[in-house]
């Protein structure tokens, strides 16, 4: 029994290996194409901000911790996008209502973060400079938008 457990072990072992190996695109994996994405969004938002020495040591530990909480409520979000793109209409009234405000509840984690953070920013950083924060994020929204349409038509 032990001979056919062990060869049969190794088997699937190196069944997942392969298969795993296979479902990786070729390149650069997920975290180093999302560190590359964050560094890129850095750089960008530095050259358009502008800021002075002591602004950018203040603003950027706030920034980060707002990317890594709105990274953490968008993936609540989706979660509660597809428990109600998956609910029944024949679920009872009481867990529609409670899947209701839960998903209700993960839009506004979302909006109270950033009212939350503007607030902040606005002790780091003069008006003009938070409003000139989202108008960049917004044009590296579009930025990144447009080079993956870039990219897909060319093939790439």
């Amino acid at each position: 029994m032990k001979k056919i457990i062990a060869p049969v072990s190794i088997l699937i072992l190196l069944l997942a290996f392969v298969s795993h190996s296979i479902a990786q695109p070729p390149g650069k994996s997920h975290e180093e194409k999302w560190d590359k994405f964050r560094a890129e969004k850095i750089a960008f938002l530095t050259s358009k901000l502008e800021l002075s020495p002591d602004e950018a040591q203040r603003f950027w530990p706030v920034y980060n911790q707002l990317e890594k909480e709105r990274w953490e409520a968008q993936k609540f979000r989706r979660t509660m996008e597809e428990k109600v793109a998956e609910a029944e209409e024949t679920m009872s009234a009481p867990k529609i209502e409670q899947l209701t405000r839960e998903f209700a509840g993960s839009l506004r984690k979302e909006a109270d973060l950033l009212v939350d953070y503007n607030e902040k920013f606005l002790e780091i950083l003069p008006p003009e400079k938070v409003l000139k924060l989202y108008k960049t994020e917004n044009e590296f929204r579009m930025y990144m938008i447009k080079k993956f349409r870039d990219k897909r038509k060319n093939g790439q």
